[in-house]
């Protein structure tokens, strides 16, 4: 074999490591996915979620756009606290009715938000009725969560993840061939 053709299938060899670690990762994906659609993983319990009261002053809806993803799309309140303190960002589903996300400007709410996760929020009161009730968004993000687990969990995702975990090994034991033999050649050379 041509000294240039072992040096290119070196460098390609090398990048095999990435393969064996992106077919253990989906393979994670998949298992983690299950797991958040099981049981009470997709949503958080409504003790662990932050009450925030206060005025809407402001509402929008947001559209990121991604290169290689779905654009995503939600609705954004601007919520000013009755205890004071810095405005609020919360974000609403994008579901909800833009005029029920409209008609929340200079209204004072009671919401549960979810900190730790961009401020979204489960469930909003005003004057007493649930606008947004925490039992539909739970029920939402279950169903949101059952769907990603069915596109990682099928069949042929693990092919695809155990196919590039053995490419991966082959890529590697390959690379580790290679670059005996040209060790060899170049002592031999010398």
């Amino acid at each position: 074999m041509p000294g240039f053709v072992r040096k290119i299938l070196i460098f390609i060899t090398g990048y095999a490591w990435l393969l064996l670690i992106a077919g253990p990762g989906l393979i994670g994906m998949s298992v983690w996915s299950q797991w958040k659609a099981d049981g009470d993983h997709a949503y958080k319990p409504r003790e662990q979620l932050e009450t925030l009261a206060g005025t809407v002053t402001a509402a929008s809806e947001v559209t990121v756009k991604r290169k290689r993803r779905a654009t995503k799309q939600y609705y954004e309140i601007t919520v000013t606290p009755q205890a004071g303190g810095a405005e609020r960002k919360l974000r609403i589903d994008h579901g909800t009715p833009s005029t029920l996300v409209g008609n929340l400007i200079d209204e004072k709410i009671t919401a549960l938000v979810d900190a730790d996760d961009s401020d979204i929020v489960y469930e909003i009161v005003t004057n007493g009725q649930s606008v947004i009730a925490y039992d539909s968004t739970k029920q939402r993000m279950l169903k949101e969560a059952q769907s990603n687990a069915q596109s990682f969990s099928g069949a042929g995702m693990w092919i695809l993840a155990i196919l590039l975990t053995l490419a991966g090994a082959a890529g590697v034991w390959a690379n580790r061939k290679l670059r005996h033999a040209d060790d060899n050649l170049q002592v031999a050379a010398a």
